[in-house]
This record gives C-alpha cells, structure tokens and sequence, in this order.
C-alpha cells in the first residue's frame, strides 16, 4: 500500500486547537450534563451577577458541542450584561463570541471584537482576561499563519500571566510558543515547552488543557515518525476529551490519530467519524478542512494504489471505481471551497494539487490545468519562503558558531594575560594604588581650580555687565516719565502758558516717549523670562510659513515698507515657536526702525534648507551698518542705550537658549542681512 499522506499534510494536520480560557462550575460534571445543571441553576440565581456567570459557563460548555447553541447562549448572556451595565460582563461575553467568529473561520470579526473586549479589560484592569484575550489574538493571527503577529501577542500575554503569577495562562503561553517552533521544524523546542505547558496544567488538573498538550505532543512525535508515541499520547487525549465531553478536542484527536492507521478501511472510519463531528462543531476549522481533503484523498488513493483489491467493497467503501472517484472528488472539491473561503493557503495549495490529479484521471483536463495552476503558485510561494528560512536559519547558526569559537579564543588569551598581570601586580601594586591616587588627587585639584577661576570670572564680567546695562536702562527709563511729570506740572501750575499746538506737539512727544518705555518694558519682561533657569524651550515641527504669516499679520500696519516672504522648498524646522517668533519679530523691527528715512524701503525674509540645517535671513535696504558696528551687535560685554539695544540683547539670549547662531552680513550705504542657523 502507498503512503496515504504527505510531509505538507503532516504539518497541516499538526494545526493545534486554540486554548480556550474556562472556568469550571461543577468539576464532576461535563459537557451536556453539566449544561444541564447549570440551566436548571438560571432560575435559581440570587442576582443578576450570578446569573451572568452561569451564561457564561454554559456558552463557554456550548462552544465544545454546538457553535450555535454556544452563539445563542452568549447573545442572551452579553444581552442580560449589558442591561446591568457591567462593563466586565461585556467585555468576557464579546470575548466569547470572538472565540465562536474563529472557530467559524471569520478571523477578521474575531480579532475586532477580541480588540473590543481587551480594551474593557484593560479599562478595568483585569488583568487575567487581558492576558487570555491577547493569547486569543494570538491564536486568530496563528492560523492565518500570520507568524509575526501572532508571536507578537502572545509574548505580550505571556508577560501578564507571568505578573499575575496564573500557572493556567503560562501554561497556554508556553503551548503557544511550541506551536511557534512547531511551525518553524524545530520539533525538540517544541516538546521541551508543550511538555512545560503538560506540568502546569496537570497541576491546576485542567482536563481539557492537558488533553490539548497530549494532542500537540503527539503531533509533534508523528512529525518525528515516532508512532508508538505518538498513539500513546493521542490515546491519552482521546481518553480525557471523551472525559470532558470535549467533541472539538476528541475531533482533532481523531483526525491527527488517523494518520497512523495504515488500513484503508480503519482509517476512512475514523475520518468520517471525527468529520461527522467537525460538521456540527466547527466545519471551517483548519483540521475539519485538513480531515475532508483528507476523506477525498484516502478515497483516491484506494483507486491509484490498491491495485490488489486488498480493501474489500461494503459500507462506507464503494462498489466501482467511479463510485470511489465521485466520492473522492466530493471531498476534495469542499475541502478546496472551504480553504479558499478560509484563506488557509496551506490546505488550498495542498487539496489544489490533489484534486487536479483527480480531475485528470477523470479527462477533465481544463479544470485539472486550473488547480494545477494553483497548486503550482500557492505551493511555490510556501515552500520558497520555507527555504529562506531555513537558508537564513542555517546562515544565523553558523555566525553564532563562529562567535562562539572566537569568543572561546578570546576566553583563553584574556586568562593567559590574566596570570601574566597577576604576576605584575604582585610588585608594584602598591606603588601603582599610591601614585595613582596622588596623581588623581592632584590633577582633581587642579581642574577644579582652574574651573572655579573660570567661572569667578565669568560671574564678575556678567555683573559688570548687567550693571552698566541696568544704569543705562534706569536713564532710559527716567527719561519719558520724567517728561511726562514736568508736562503735567505745568499745566496745573500755568495752564494759559502753553498754545494750544505747544500742547499738541508735547502731548505728541509724550505719547511717543511713553510708547517707547511701553515697548522698553515689554523687552524687559520677555528678557527676565529668559534669563530664568528654569524657563526651557518646548521644541515642536514649526513650517516656516506659519513664522512668516505671524510676521505678515503683525506688521500689516506698517507704512511705507515692502514685505517680501521667501519659502519655495516649503521648509519646517524643529525648535521653540514662541522663541524664534520673538527674535523674528525684534529684528524686523529693528529693520524697519533702519528704514525710516530710506524711500522704496523693503524687508525680505527668506527660508531654505543646506546640508541638513535650517537658515532663516533678513534683509533690508537701508543705510547699512559698517563691520566695527556688526562685530559690537551680539557683543555680549557691549552695552548700548535701551532705546536701539534691548532688543539685539534679547535677540542675542534667546538664540543661545534654542540653540540658534546668529551671523551679520553688513552692507554699507547697501542695506544689511541677519542670517539664522538652526
């Protein structure tokens, strides 16, 4: 007898079931027994808490006989939560019903809801659903075969089981990083962490879950072509899903068992057996789909291989040979329906290929083409990518191996020199300590004084400074009120004295006065800000046609002055609006105060970017300044009157504290440019 199935189907049949998180209420009771008990409690129920929890345990009890029931259950369950407004209750009644979407093959409405209920977890902080939802993502994810996303979520599940300390969660984390390595062929990975999983769930007596690990364990051993261990595990499975009354568990196990039955007879009965199940349960699972391409197969095979006629016709075997290939091709041709509708890639790829055979037997040769095609495309695109892996896998070990042996080799040379200093350090440690520390001493004393002359120097120079600035500004500041006071006076003392255009024009001077120690104050107040330590920049994405259109709309007024704004590469930079919005707007008024006697007068502000760094210039036509006046500018020890120096000096601190240099172009009787860097 030819071999019945191949190493694809193998890996295809080795899909394990997704753990599903329950919780017991009658340990002695299982499947439609329990259901039964647990219904009889509904009208029981003290409250409405307690009667949610018995929903849910009978919904959860469902999902392993009867997706519609289990679909029903949790509709009537998350109805009587939401009337309660529990936000617990619905975020695990949305779980469930997530659970029931993958089971029906609809992953994408699966994982939205398992978003859903995550979300209402975590807004609770429950902690272990949040880590049960995540591994069910995770899961959704693995049997698209979305690896990376998949690992991706269950990591992060495993983490929180592992906070929470709940042996059941770490044990499905670990079950799950198995399939991972089961997935990637290394089959010893994966028995080391599903028999990590075995060990936790034998402890908490998880019957359910410790029957899934038996599966995968022996899933992993019919990888190997270790039958005898294979059959005991499954066995071992059989025994605890038929224990449990767990008909999606016991299905697997009977499809992955069958695999081991050589005997077309024996194998084709307990295929429609567990088929007979997966169609009530969950037909469009990955196994359901995997078991009814294997049907169609087991039928073909009787035709190709069973030249002999060793398997006897009667019952579930037909007569003819076309009675064997129309069953054969009604196998196959739903399990290629269900794959593609399920988008399993693998199982599509493999029942293509299987049923173009057929359908060439049958002289249906333009169909035949057709899935062969498929099979051809899908299954090149599979086993393409398996090879980089393995080509990449093999390439990562081999520099691992080679930076083991270097770091070997570097082992033994770092012991040798070892023993050779050890024999150094026996002479002249103590010389070495001694002399070490007078030379650190000495050399410590001596940066820090050469420090502390630094800045006793510096902080002399900034107070002779700030005091000369402060007697300018005390004379600036006198100037106008003084104005003011005397103006006043004489008019309460001698009020006929003064024309009336006397009075106009000294009311005129005034104001104008005023105006500039109003402008004098306002520099004030922004410059102490500055020089606040613990004032700092906030940096943000600035687009310099948000600078420019603030420069626009504040000197809009502005008589007799042309502003041009140049911006083609569309520029942004990364630095503190407010700030540079204020050494802008200093320096285009001190450009306008330069302009005042200049006819045509212009000011252009221009925005570019060379080799990765911002500039930012200003240009004007006006007089100019020579190059001893642009030198004395951003001299920080050069101190002028408030009424033409405060502004560069604010200009100057703030273009320190954004990180901002500032050069001068000067042009003499041709105008002057301010460029900034950033």
């Amino acid at each position: 007898m030819q071999p019945i199935f191949t190493t694809a189907l193998n890996k295809i049949l080795a899909l394990a079931i997704m753990l599903m998180v329950s919780v017991s209420v009658n340990a002695q009771k299982h499947g439609q027994a329990l259901i039964d008990s647990l219904t009889a409690q509904l009208p029981l129920a003290k409250n409405d808490t307690i009667k949610a929890r018995l929903y849910k345990s009978i919904a959860e009890q469902y999902m392993l006989i009867s997706p519609e029931a289990a679909m029903k259950t949790a509709e009537i369950g998350l109805t009587h939560v939401t009337k309660m407004k529990w936000s617990k209750g619905i975020a695990v009644f949305t779980n469930i019903t997530g659970q029931l979407f993958v089971n029906k093959g609809d992953y994408k409405k699966a994982i939205e809801l398992y978003l859903q209920a995550y979300a209402m977890h975590e807004g609770n902080k429950d902690y272990f659903n949040m880590a049960s939802t995540l591994n069910n993502i995770g899961a959704a994810y693995q049997r698209q075969s979305m690896f990376t996303n998949a690992i991706e979520y269950f990591l992060r599940s495993a983490k929180l089981a592992e906070e929470i300390k709940d042996n059941n969660l770490i044990a499905i984390g670990y079950s799950n990083i198995g399939i991972i390595y089961s997935e990637q062929n290394n089959t010893a990975k994966a028995l080391e962490y599903h028999f990590k999983a075995l060990q936790l769930q034998q402890k908490e007596n998880d019957i359910d879950a410790i029957a899934t690990s038996f599966t995968r364990i022996a899933n992993e051993y019919l990888l190997l072509k270790d039958s005898a261990k294979a059959e005991q595990y499954f066995l071992k499975a059989k025994t605890n899903y038929e224990q449990s009354e767990n008909n999606a568990g016991l299905a697997a196990v009977l499809s992955n068992y069958s695999i081991l039955i050589k005997d077309y007879r024996k194998n084709l009965e307990y295929k429609l057996q567990a088929q007979k199940i997966w169609d009530v349960v969950s037909p469009e699972n990955p196994i359901a789909i995997a078991n009814l391409g294997n049907i169609g197969i087991a039928y073909f095979d009787i035709v190709r291989y069973d030249s002999l006629h060793t398997v006897k016709p009667g019952g579930i075997i037909p007569v003819t040979k076309n009675e064997l290939l129309a069953k054969a091709n009604n196998y196959l041709t739903r399990a290629v329906a269900l794959s593609k509708q399920t988008g399993n890639t693998a199982n599509y790829a493999h029942f293509a290929g299987n049923l173009s055979e057929l359908q060439e037997l049958n002289k249906d040769y333009k169909n035949a083409l057709l899935n062969f095609k498929t099979f051809y495309q899908l299954n090149d695109s599979l086993y393409s990518q398996e090879s980089k892996n393995k080509i990449a896998a093999i390439e990562s070990q081999r520099e691992i191996d080679i930076r083991n042996k270097e770091i070997e080799n570097k082992k033994l040379q770092l012991e040798n020199q070892h023993k050779k200093l050890l024999l150094l350090l026996d002479t002249i440690a103590f010389l070495a300590i001694v002399g070490g520390l007078l030379f650190y001493q000495s050399r410590s004393r001596k940066k820090t004084n050469t420090t502390l002359l630094q800045l006793n120097n510096e902080l002399d120079e900034a107070n002779k400074v700030k005091a000369k600035f402060f007697a300018i500004l005390s004379h600036d500041l006198r100037s106008p009120v003084a104005n003011l006071i005397n103006f006043l006076q004489l008019q309460k003392r001698n009020p006929g004295l003064l024309s009336p255009q006397q009075i106009e024009d000294r009311e005129n001077k005034i104001s104008t006065s005023a105006q500039s120690l109003l402008e004098t104050m306002e520099g004030m107040l922004l410059w102490s800000k500055g020089q606040m330590e613990q004032f700092k920049p906030e940096v943000t994405t600035v687009p310099a046609s948000k600078l420019f259109s603030y420069l626009q709309k504040n000197f809009a007024d502005t008589p007799n002055v042309t502003f041009n704004f140049i911006n083609d590469g569309d520029v942004y930079m990364n630095t503190d609006p407010d700030y540079l919005q204020t050494i802008m707007q200093n320096l285009t008024a001190n450009a306008i105060k330069a302009l005042q006697q200049t006819s045509a007068a212009q000011i252009t502000w221009k925005a570019w970017q060379q080799n990765n760094t911002i500039y930012l210039s200003i240009t004007d036509n006006g007089p100019g300044i020579n190059s001893e006046q642009a030198k004395s500018l951003f001299d920080e020890t050069h101190i002028t009157g408030t009424r033409h120096g405060l502004g560069l000096h604010i200009i100057r601190d703030l273009a320190k504290a954004i990180s901002c240099s500032i050069n001068i172009i000067p042009g003499n009787k041709q105008g002057t440019t301010f460029v900034l860097a950033l």
